[in-house]
């Protein structure tokens, strides 16, 4: 496996009024423009629409990965968004996509993404961390399933969290060292 040396900043919220493809990938790029201020939500949208294009980013059991790069300045961060409504994706296995795991950062150092997106793409062959990402509640679930798949992650405060922290003896349940703003898997 190739070692990510990128720690990504997590988010997780719900999109509530999405009902087609390209809707979701403007309320995506919506959320991280309010997460990234000096990020353009035009540019973001563009990135990921043109991204789409190239072929569907849906990896099947209603996960999509939409991933872009955005300036030299962006920190890396994953954006996972539970759209209320499944939409439809082109998957390859024809399933609505439900649960969107935005993949960005900057242009400091693209083996980040190349790491990266081999790590979630684990998630079309491991059924059961699928599901547990399509139904996890709290960022801090989100967080632990990332790790999981071997990527360093924290909840940047700014980001936010919607859920309440680990405890200590639920991060050492999960493998995870650090403080509970910044986590990262023991191996």
């Amino acid at each position: 496996m190739i070692p990510v040396r990128v720690s990504f900043a997590v988010d997780f919220s719900t999109d509530k009024t999405s009902n087609t493809r390209r809707a979701a990938l403007w309320s995506l790029a919506a959320r991280v423009a309010e997460l990234r201020p000096e990020a353009s939500k035009l540019d973001i949208a563009g990135a990921l629409y043109a991204r789409e294009r190239l072929g569907t980013t849906a990896v099947g059991g209603g996960v999509a990965l939409p991933h872009t790069v955005l300036t030299d300045e962006d920190a890396s961060m994953i954006v996972v968004r539970r759209l209320e409504r499944p939409v439809e994706f082109d998957a390859p296995d024809g399933m609505a996509v439900d649960t969107l795991v935005a993949l960005m950062g900057g242009r400091h150092d693209i083996k980040w993404l190349r790491a990266a997106m081999l790590r979630l793409g684990r998630l079309a062959q491991h059924g059961p961390l699928r599901h547990q990402l399509r139904v996890a509640a709290t960022q801090n679930e989100v967080a632990a399933i990332l790790i999981e798949l071997g990527l360093d992650v924290h909840t940047d405060q700014k980001l936010g969290d919607t859920g309440r922290a680990f405890r200590s003896e639920e991060r050492a349940a999960f493998g995870l060292t650090g403080s509970p703003q910044h986590f990262t898997a023991i191996r």
